[in-house]
This record gives C-alpha cells, sequence and structure tokens, in this order.
C-alpha cells in the first residue's frame, strides 16, 4: 500500500497548486490596473503639490526679502526725517533766539532813550525850579541878611532909589 502522491501534494502547502497561480495572476492585473491608473494621478498630485509648495517657498522668501528691504528703506527714511526734524527744531530755536536777543536790544534801546528823554525833561525842570528858586530866595536872602546886619527896610529903600537916580543921570 502505497500512499497515494496526490493527497499529499493538495496536503502539503509548500507544494504550489493551481489556486496559487490564479491568485498570483488576478493580484498581478490589480496591480497592473493600480500601476496604470490610480498611481499617475496620484504622482501627478503630488508633483502638483510640491511645485506649490516650491512655489510658496519662493514667494515667501521674496516676500521676506522685500519686507527686509521695505524696513530697511522705513528705518532709514524714518532717521533721515528724525534728523531734518532735529535740524528744523536747531533752526527756529536759533532763529527764536536771534528774536529773542533783537527784541531784547530794541527794548532796551527803547528803555535808553525813555532814560534819556525822562533825565532831559528832569534836567530842564530841575534848571527852571532852580532859576524860580532863585528869583524867588535872592529877596527872602537879601532881606534875612540886611535883617542880620540890621540894616533896616527903610535906608536900603533909600539907597536902592539913590543908585536908581544915579544910574538915570549917568
Amino acid at each position: 500500500m502505497t500512499p497515494r502522491t496526490d493527497v499529499v501534494a493538495a496536503e502539503n502547502f509548500l507544494i504550489p497548486n493551481g489556486t496559487f497561480f490564479v491568485e498570483l495572476l488576478i493580484f498581478l492585473i490589480v496591480l497592473a490596473v493600480i500601476w496604470f491608473f490610480v498611481v499617475p494621478p496620484i504622482r501627478k498630485v503630488l508633483a502638483e503639490r510640491e511645485e506649490r509648495a516650491a512655489e510658496t517657498l519662493a514667494t515667501t522668501r521674496e516676500a521676506r526679502q522685500l519686507f527686509a528691504e521695505a524696513e530697511a528703506k522705513h528705518q532709514a527714511a524714518l532717521e533721515k526725517t528724525r534728523s531734518e526734524a532735529a535740524a528744523i527744531r536747531s533752526k527756529a530755536r536759533a532763529e527764536g533766539r536771534a528774536i529773542l536777543e533783537e527784541m531784547r536790544g530794541q527794548a532796551q534801546r527803547e528803555a535808553n532813550g525813555i532814560v534819556t528823554e525822562a533825565e532831559a525833561q528832569l534836567r530842564a525842570q530841575a534848571d527852571q525850579i532852580a532859576a524860580e528858586l532863585r528869583e524867588t530866595v535872592e529877596p527872602l536872602a537879601r532881606s534875612l541878611a540886611d535883617r542880620v546886619v540890621g540894616v533896616d527896610d527903610e535906608r536900603r529903600a533909600e539907597t536902592s532909589r539913590g543908585q536908581q537916580t544915579g544910574r538915570a543921570s549917568s
């Protein structure tokens, strides 16, 4: 009794049979369908995605560069504006000081003119008052001096009449 070889072959999983080859054929057909109909659109989508990512990266780099340039220009313009503003402030302060000094000088000249004019008026008034006082004080001083010396008003009146007649005759 010899054992049958086809029963042994059917029970041995290491020996391929027809089912294996059919499954292999179906697998290869599915693989070919996937390879020709599914993979190309996926590759196309992935390639487009990589292109967009590269474009986005390039655009981002360019935008960063433009931003850095714009920031540098902004800082330069800001510094220039600040320096111009400082120059304008300095110029305005200098002009203000000059105007202030000019106004002070003008006010000082006007004050000096007013003081000089006031001094002249005071001197004129002093001279006028001194002249008036001389006219008033001189007769008073003579009468006081005559009283101190003891000369009478009558004698003085006679002598002043005699002097007047002597002058008239000369």
